[in-house]
């Protein structure tokens, strides 16, 4: 790797953190985007009830906008072609589902279903990029590749990009939480970037980004990403994994995203076919905190308070990103 290009994307991504972390609440400001607690969440949320919200779009656009100006320097720019697009399309989504949001003055914008066939659509858009890049991927624990075939890499993109998107959007439930286990992941990403100057470059400035935007962030937060963030999120670290030849890894890198989706799943099966739920509340960091609830559950909650909840589910995101690095050994 060229030293002169390390050190560009290590300065950005410094630039980076003080001015994520100063502009991202006054934007959010500027917008007055209001966060909507919905009725059936924690009881303790309540005080968050009109946090500046969508203050996500600021380290999006930091890496939106250096990511574009470097692009046409690289031997190979397809592939952070494909990052800054899954990121920007994924965003978008999110972006769509605010505004909704603020129109109806409620917590969700679009349903369920409307934000998947969405983001199904955003999948779809980015498919021609896709094709351009290889499609044999690094396997976990081993020096294998697996070389898949059109019908085999398709149905893997969009299961991929749909649940690494919806992941860290159902993370960003607690104060620095999602923003947190987001930089956790792109540090167990590094090893798979390195070779490639786009993607390390791009890796650098979310890092910088993500911690800027975390300051902010934190309990209590100043602002809330908003699924514009979230979800864009989400896309970046999907782009850069898949781009990188490494969606294998992705359940390793955001361990954490996976029980987020899961325990939903688990909690809405639970209830249709027992009529009791199986966690306090969904997704699974809420079961973890110390909130009041009048219906019978199945797991016994620890109730701990919401900043140790975030500090330990971080410690649970740092486990897997540490655990996909040792699988990225050969």
């Amino acid at each position: 790797m060229e030293p002169s290009i390390l050190k560009l994307g290590l300065a950005l991504g410094i630039l980076g953190i003080p001015f994520c972390a100063w502009a991202s609440p006054r934007f959010a400001h500027f917008l007055r985007a209001k966060q909507h607690i919905r009725p059936e969440g924690p009881t303790t949320h309540g005080k968050k009830e009109g946090t500046p919200t969508m203050g996500g779009i600021i380290p999006i656009a930091w890496i939106l906008i250096w990511g574009a100006i470097f692009l046409p320097f690289w031997e190979n720019p397809e592939k952070s072609a494909l990052v800054l697009a899954s990121t920007m399309l994924s965003g978008l989504v999110g972006l769509l589902d605010d505004l909704r949001s603020q129109r109806k003055g409620r917590s969700t914008g679009f349903f369920p279903h409307q934000t998947i066939l969405a983001q199904g659509v955003a999948a779809a858009l980015l498919l021609p990029l896709a094709a351009r890049l290889p499609t044999d991927f690094r396997l976990p624990f081993s020096a294998l590749s697996l070389s898949l075939p059109l019908w085999g890499w398709i149905p893997l993109f969009v299961f991929a990009f749909l649940g690494t998107v919806n992941g860290v959007n159902l993370a960003d439930g607690l104060d620095g939480l999602a923003t947190g286990l987001f930089v956790l992941a792109l540090l167990g990403l590094f090893p798979f970037l390195l070779p490639d100057l786009g993607l390390t470059l791009l890796a650098f400035l979310a890092v910088g980004a993500g911690l800027g935007f975390l300051w902010a962030n934190a309990h209590p937060a100043q602002v809330f990403l908003g699924n514009v963030g979230s979800m864009a999120l989400g896309g970046f670290i999907f782009g850069l994994a898949w781009s990188a030849k490494a969606p294998f890894f992705l359940p390793l890198l955001g361990g954490v995203f996976v029980l987020e989706a899961l325990s939903v799943i688990l909690q809405v099966a639970s209830f249709q076919l027992t009529g009791v739920r199986l966690f306090k509340m969904s997704p699974f960091h809420h079961h973890l905190e110390d909130v009041p609830v009048s219906w019978p559950h199945r797991l016994r909650s620890p109730n701990w308070p919401e900043p140790k909840v975030v500090a330990r589910l971080w410690i649970l995101g740092g486990f897997f990103a540490f655990l996909a690095l040792l699988a990225s050994l050969p």
